[in-house]
């Protein structure tokens, strides 16, 4: 299927004549560019593949930050890396199961107004973070905030509209590696597509017994063989993600 550059950008709702255009609107990296990989291995997109994964099912993002002004200048070049290696990853770990990632917008909440929930120290507050903000948009809100305790993530299984109690996520903090992140981000979007764990929950149950599916996205980390590999879906969770009723028809 062929899309234009030009129907792309205005697919995702961006100023045509921003310098910006491609990295920033169409692949949604803060920074403009392609974010590094943390092993050194060369990473690339393709316009071609971005307009493929349009012209099929898709989802729509909304990243928020959550209290990142007071980070110092370095901290917060660092977080944002790890944000844009997240919109970078998820898009590829979808991908294989035919969930393309569209639109990626990036918001923030300020410290002051965030409450106190720019760090997260149980699921009480986690779930108040995504019932008290949300962007007014078909995205889905995936919250990412300074630091979390106890836990890495968390996500309900999600609602079709705004402004109801399981309208978001909360992706992760940024006090993880750039793998991590980008592992419970993409995990608990999944959740929110209607995923649930391949194994009963820890501490209480047991991981899995095949490489196969601790090599599982839907593995809780605990469990996970790899951070950077086990990122694997089945053709079963593909479907249940593509039933969603957050999913996009191609355009």
């Amino acid at each position: 299927m062929d899309i234009s550059v030009k129907s792309l950008l205005s697919y995702v709702d961006a100023p045509v004549s921003d310098d910006r255009s491609v990295l920033y609107w169409l692949f949604g990296f803060r920074k403009t560019r392609v974010p590094p990989d943390p092993t050194g291995v060369t990473a690339s997109v393709s316009v071609r593949q971005l307009s493929d994964d349009l012209g099929g099912d898709h989802i729509h993002l909304n990243v928020i930050a959550v209290g990142f002004d007071t980070l110092s200048d370095s901290a917060y070049d660092d977080a944002v890396n790890e944000i844009n290696y997240s919109v970078y990853r998820i898009r590829n770990i979808f991908r294989p199961q035919g969930v393309g990632v569209g639109r990626v917008q990036h918001w923030a909440i300020d410290n002051a107004d965030a409450q106190g929930m720019a760090d997260i120290g149980n699921t009480d507050e986690a779930r108040e973070l995504w019932e008290t903000f949300h962007v007014d948009n078909d995205g889905i809100d995936a919250f990412v905030v300074r630091s979390i305790t106890g836990f890495l993530g968390l996500a309900p299984p999600g609602d079709c509209g705004k402004g109801t109690d399981n309208d978001g996520l909360l992706g992760g903090g940024i006090d993880v590696t750039d793998e991590g992140l980008s592992r419970t981000f993409a995990h608990e979007v999944g959740h929110f597509l209607g995923l649930e764990h391949n194994h009963n929950d820890l501490p209480a149950g047991p991981c899995p017994t095949s490489t196969s599916q601790r090599n599982n996205l839907m593995a809780q980390t605990g469990c996970a063989l790899s951070l950077r590999n086990s990122v694997l879906l089945t053709n079963t969770q593909g479907n249940t993600m593509d039933d969603h009723c957050t999913v996009k028809g191609g355009i």
